[in-house]
């Protein structure tokens, strides 16, 4: 085949020059997927004058396979590294590897910083698996050097380990303890090869951020360099003999290379046929064909829960409420548990509740709680263990004197003999007074104690409660609560900031101890409260109204 060949005339002669064009390669162009997964295609391109180029797909089979670009405003970090490959061989090379600043953007800003900062600059990869990964940021001395800030897990359900040079963060083990340390996944892996796979234990334990786009030759050379006994583990031979050096880590914006995400259906298995092109500005197109084949998926993932809050401060005896979200790409039912942090013991002084339905979690605290809670949220699969998120609430005491009065009260209270057929049915009127915020929260617990002053049946309900409402400064609650010897006390309340009013009713229950001459009605409502005891009068057996 004849090169294409330019010619130029000059004053010196007549010379001809080699035209150049654009290029695109594959490091493989075939590859097994799972079905209804995702497959992260490195792409690199190469234009001669360096111009951007846009990448795209033809798909065979376009109800089978989905495809999408990496957008082109993610970054790259290159790693110029230098080594001693298999034969013993001095090299000295690039790794490029596109960051998914559109997917990880919290890790991927963190990675960013510590290179900006040249902190890899001379560390080394102290860790090379054949067939595994080569794990990097460590120093010839300390496998376990790190720069002493950790950071969350960044999981999204899309990026799996079905592919090969991919990024991910190394940590310590247990959840959120990423750190400095990262590995690139071995290139010769195949998801349906039983002699070297990709590393699919690793699903949302270790999170994906990257994906190495050019450089494959150099991270060959990386991976057969010859290793010795690890520092760590003398029974994993993994530490290379020669030091693998991270000369320089830069950040570049990268319009050569690409990646291509390939969406596989899951109800098809079979071979799909993709051609991949690179364009440049001129319209110079270079087109390469991969050959994807797509299998059953048999490998289960484990749960894993999106980002929580870290911590919460609030005012004693109000709620604390947030949204938690949970994955399961196999589509198996998630449970979420929570506990302590430090003993690891189930809650006492808190409630939790959530709402499966919306991934509404509430947090009611015992009346008395102050300081700060330590907890951890784990959600799990029916086969894995929790994916953990740390979590504390810090409960502010409240004021020390009434915050909220009782002006006025009218109504009716029953203690009767027959069993559950106690009552209460009052209503009036109340001020704000002293340190109040003079408004009521969506977090706001209402605790109502009713009855005898010194025995008072006690009833607590919330945003968790069924019935409860908040809306522009009115508080409603209906709900079915257990308190002392009552087991299904029925409440009914409403609390209007703005007009000052308020109406409660509670029935089917039984007064813990017998009315003699005096009835509390004490309210707290989130920080604002007030316990008054009145003097009612007994109008007929039983029955008792306040004083006119």
């Amino acid at each position: 085949m004849w090169a294409r060949m330019a010619v130029c005339f000059g004053v010196f002669g007549l010379f001809a020059v080699e035209a150049r064009a654009v290029s695109l390669s594959l490091v493989k162009t075939n590859i097994t997927m799972p079905a209804g997964r995702t497959f992260q295609m490195p792409l690199t391109g190469s234009d001669p004058d360096g111009l951007p180029l846009k990448f795209s797909a033809r798909v065979s089979n376009q109800k089978a396979l989905k495809t999408a670009m990496a957008p082109s405003s993610n970054r790259s970090l290159v790693f110029n590294v230098s080594g001693v490959d298999a034969n013993n061989q001095p090299f000295t090379g690039n790794l490029v590897l596109q960051l998914f600043e559109d997917l990880t953007p919290h890790t991927t800003a963190r990675i960013i910083d510590l290179v900006n900062s040249n902190f890899y600059n001379g560390l080394i990869f102290q860790r090379v698996i054949a067939g595994f990964v080569a794990q990097g940021g460590g120093s010839a001395s300390d496998p376990n050097f790190s720069s002493g800030v950790t950071f969350d897990d960044e999981f999204v359900k899309t990026l799996i380990y079905d592919g090969f040079g991919q990024l991910g963060m190394a940590n310590t083990g247990p959840n959120d303890s990423n750190d400095s340390q990262f590995f690139i996944t071995d290139v010769d892996l195949s998801i349906d090869n039983p002699t070297n796979m990709s590393p699919q234990s690793l699903n949302f334990q270790q999170p994906i951020f990257g994906q190495l786009t050019s450089g494959f030759d150099v991270f060959s050379k990386i991976m057969s360099t010859p290793v010795g006994p690890s520092q760590n583990n003398s029974s994993e031979i993994s530490a290379p003999l020669s030091n693998v050096v991270i000369n320089t880590a830069t950040i570049i914006s990268n319009s050569q290379d690409g990646v291509l995400r390939l969406t596989a259906s899951a109800t098809f298995t079979g071979v799909v046929n993709v051609a991949v092109s690179a364009a440049n500005a001129g319209n110079e197109v270079a087109t390469q064909t991969l050959q994807v084949k797509i299998i059953p998926n048999t490998n289960t993932s484990p749960a894993f829960l999106s980002p929580v809050p870290k911590s919460m401060t609030v005012t004693q005896n109000s709620e604390v409420s947030f949204i938690v979200k949970t994955t399961d790409i196999d589509g198996e039912p998630v449970s979420i548990g929570i506990w302590y942090a430090v003993s690891e013991a189930s809650l006492t002084d808190i409630v939790a509740t959530v709402e499966q339905s919306t991934g509404q979690i509430w947090f009611r605290p015992d009346l008395t709680l102050t300081g700060v809670v330590d907890l951890v949220i784990g959600a799990k699969d029916l086969t894995h263990s929790y994916d953990t998120h740390p979590f504390s609430i810090t409960y502010l005491p409240r004021s020390a004197s009434p915050t909220m009065a009782i002006t006025s009260l009218n109504g009716i209270v029953k203690d009767v003999s027959k069993p559950g057929g106690d009552s209460v049915n009052v209503s009036g009127r109340f001020t704000f007074i002293g340190e109040s915020d003079h408004t009521f929260s969506s977090n706001d617990v209402l605790v109502l104690m009713l009855g005898d002053p010194t025995t008072p049946l006690t009833v607590s309900f919330g945003p968790d409660s069924l019935g409860w409402k908040f809306n522009h400064g009115t508080v409603n609650g209906k709900a079915r609560v257990i308190s002392g010897l009552s087991s299904n006390v029925s409440v009914s309340a409403q609390f209007n900031s703005t007009s000052g009013t308020f109406k409660i009713s509670v029935k089917n229950f039984d007064f813990p101890a017998p009315i003699v001459n005096q009835v509390q009605i004490g309210i707290a409502l989130g920080n604002d409260y007030v316990t008054d005891v009145r003097t009612w009068v007994e109008e007929t057996p039983g029955t008792f109204v306040p004083l006119p």
